[in-house]
């Protein structure tokens, strides 16, 4: 991102806060359900998916656009199965917004044309081969790397982002060191077991309470000894810090949300219905874009009862629009930076 496109954003945002005067700057925007993975703690390939058109999708990126969005980060399921993605991003873009996208990666080489226009890019990988085969599906871990090589090589900016499970907890060394040797960020993020998103067996996934601090532990020793790991120390320690681990967020009805999820960012599923986050999802009742417009499905989110949660991307996120300085200087530093990757070869 050009330095002066950061500044522009960064005072938006401080205008926003500073007025009060919420704006949904990031928007997860899922395409649909579908997915051509099935991972073991995630249940959108089961999820019923009602999807919207291409048209219909046109006019909600305008109202998004309308409202001041600043980035529309395009999910699934796997959102480069959509015959149209790359029309929307192209539409993202045309209405002067960031076009970002998580993918699975598996189609990259086939949509190679769209990876080449999105403004940020985000890769799922768990691990090394036989752990990441484990929990994505046997073969996926070559055709990952392949796609992963395929962007270094085109020298296309990029993250990689791994969840991390009981059975993956051995993993964090070995994401680092894929991570130095393309020259990019990783995040990590345990699992989260909402029944409707992730399904009955994400909580199995979930590593026990001594293990997940262990390893948390490890993921804030290696961020302090400067390795690439994408979210800050302070959103990893507020999930180390978490008390339960089988409650994955606290709701507080006798006020308003402290959360700045739902104003300054949110959660679009793929009929439209907008939720503050999608930990929100199955629990909120939602109004819908397609019928309600954009503006009223997001001004219904500013009222939820979530006080918070574990999920250390979600902090993160919500510690940039409470204006946390060492949250800010890390978004600065990390997110969206410049392509800085030469070609290597592919690791072992």
């Amino acid at each position: 991102m050009k330095a002066s496109t950061k500044v522009r954003i960064g005072l938006q945002i401080l205008a926003s806060r500073a007025t009060g005067t919420p704006r949904p700057f990031f928007v997860q925007y899922s395409l649909l359900n579908g997915c051509n993975m099935r991972c073991s703690y995630c249940n959108s390939p089961n999820r019923e998916d009602p999807q919207v058109d291409t048209a219909v999708h046109r006019k909600l990126l305008a109202e998004f656009a309308e409202l001041g969005t600043a980035r529309i980060k395009f999910l699934g399921g796997e959102p480069l199965l959509r015959d149209d993605i790359g029309e929307l991003v192209e539409v993202t873009k045309q209405f002067g917004m960031r076009a970002a996208m998580v993918t699975n990666a598996l189609l990259i080489p086939q949509k190679f044309d769209v990876i080449r226009r999105l403004d940020e890019l985000i890769i799922s990988i768990d691990g090394s081969e036989e752990a990441h085969d484990r929990q994505r599906g046997k073969g996926t871990w070559k055709r990952v790397m392949t796609s992963i090589q395929m962007c270094a090589d085109a020298g296309i900016d990029f993250f990689l982002s791994a969840v991390v499970t009981r059975e993956s907890t051995g993993e964090i060394d070995w994401l680092i060191d894929l991570a130095r040797r393309y020259g990019v960020m990783v995040n990590f993020q345990l699992p989260q077991f909402n029944p409707e998103m992730y399904g009955l067996g994400a909580r199995k996934a979930l590593p026990d309470d001594n293990l997940a601090r262990d390893v948390l532990k490890r993921i804030i020793a290696a961020k302090r000894a400067g390795a690439p790991v994408l979210f800050t120390e302070k959103s990893y320690r507020k999930t180390l810090d978490w008390t339960d681990y089988s409650q994955e967020r606290v709701i507080d009805e006798s006020r308003a949300s402290p959360c700045t999820a739902g104003k300054y960012f949110l959660q679009m599923e793929p009929n439209g219905d907008i939720y503050p986050c999608v930990l929100h999802v199955g629990t909120f009742e939602p109004k819908n874009a397609v019928r309600d417009g954009v503006r009223a499905a997001w001004e219904h989110c500013h009222n939820h009862s979530c006080g918070s949660c574990y999920n250390t991307w979600l902090n993160e996120n919500r510690a940039v629009f409470d204006l946390s300085p060492h949250v800010l200087g890390n978004f600065w530093s990390n997110y969206l930076s410049p392509a800085r990757r030469a070609t290597v070869e592919q690791p072992a």
